[in-house]
């Protein structure tokens, strides 16, 4: 019975612009959520002006050590920790950001994601003749930030190619 009413009211005009914005809107709804879904996908590589490209694939906990070993010899994990990047930043997180976008990343899309933090014992880097550590923040298979620092604090913090930033 609903079948032919509205093959009834379709003869109208009117009634077939209706249907076709409706089918606009609802399709244009579906793109929306694909682009939204799939914006927040970390990408795999990231590049920064002092190193270069590098990749950021961190789907087993061997690819973040992998990740780790661009960059400087991993003695051992040291920690592994879930964490939440903060929803709002403050003045200490918004420079640890800008840290961050020295290395090609940005945290800033990730406000409020789940994460996890590794954290590797460097062999190869030292910071005021204390062995450094490298954190390493990772969502969804992919590295989305992290430093170098020797986890005394107000000591510095370096980027993962080792420059130094207050």
């Amino acid at each position: 019975m609903f079948v032919i009413a509205v093959k009834s009211k379709l003869k109208t005009k009117k009634a077939k612009v209706i249907l076709a914005l409706t089918v606009l809107v609802l399709c244009l709804l579906i793109v929306f959520a694909c682009v939204s879904a799939f914006s927040n996908t970390p990408k795999s590589h990231a590049y920064c002006e002092g190193f270069g490209e590098y990749v950021t694939l961190a789907e087993t906990d061997e690819q973040v050590e992998d990740f780790v070993q661009q960059f400087y010899k991993a003695e051992q994990l040291y920690s592994l920790q879930e964490i939440y990047v903060p929803v709002e930043f403050n003045d200490k997180y918004e420079q640890y950001n800008e840290l961050q976008k020295l290395q090609g990343l940005d945290l800033e899309p990730y406000k409020g994601e789940k994460c996890k933090l590794y954290m590797y014992l460097l062999s190869d880097f030292e910071i005021d003749e204390e062995q450094a550590i490298m954190s390493v923040i990772v969502y969804n298979n992919r590295v989305i930030g992290g430093d170098i620092s020797n986890q005394v604090i107000g000591s510095k913090y370096y980027t993962f190619y080792g420059e130094q930033v207050s």
